[in-house]
């Protein structure tokens, strides 16, 4: 009888630890905490200027106006952002591709679409106050599609890309925290790959 009582609690003890400590995501999604040397009114300023200057509507690089009306080649020569290799249908990268749903108080919303089959991932990014001058932001991207699960990174770069381009990772004291088991594919990021 104790035999069977002990296998039982080491059955279930293992059967724990292999279902609930592995916390790898069970689809496409990125969590990213940043650390930024700037106040929270800063930082959402910037962001929010980079969501809009990347709308979706807007024009890509190489000229790829209307990126959901538009194929074809680019009306002005282009090469991928970090390479030689020039762009020949737009769009032409990934950093137009945004879409601004909501801003309300310490939190921002919206979206991001793959370049090639325009697969919609949502964005956010909740900004935590430190002091006047530094702010702790939370950003999570997520594919919509429940069955996503390889991003190649996509996630990870969806949020990236915003903070560069609004200025923020180039900042002095600027971190980020994140790992394979919060962020799907860490390993294999090329935010430059389009």
């Amino acid at each position: 009888m104790v035999f069977s009582n002990n296998f039982v609690w080491l059955s279930v003890c293992m059967f724990v630890s292999v279902c609930c400590v592995t916390a790898y995501p069970d689809h496409a999604e990125c969590k990213v905490d940043y650390n930024i040397p700037v106040g929270c009114d800063q930082v959402k300023a910037r962001l929010l200027q980079q969501i809009n200057e990347w709308d979706r509507g807007s024009s890509c690089p190489g000229d790829c106006h209307l990126i959901t009306e538009r194929r074809g080649a680019p009306l002005v020569e282009n090469k991928y952002e970090g390479s030689n290799r020039t762009c020949t249908a737009c769009p032409c990268g990934q950093k137009c591709l945004y879409q601004l749903k909501s801003s309300q108080f310490n939190i921002i919303k919206g979206s991001h679409f793959t370049p090639v089959a325009k697969y919609e991932d949502e964005i956010s990014f909740k900004l935590n106050p430190v002091s006047e001058t530094s702010c702790r932001v939370n950003g999570f991207s997520t594919a919509t599609l429940s069955y996503a699960y390889y991003d190649f990174g996509t996630n990870y770069c969806n949020l990236r890309n915003l903070v560069d381009g609004a200025g923020l990772s180039v900042l002095q004291g600027y971190s980020e925290e994140t790992n394979e088991n919060i962020c799907m594919q860490l390993d294999q990021i090329n935010c430059a790959k389009y």
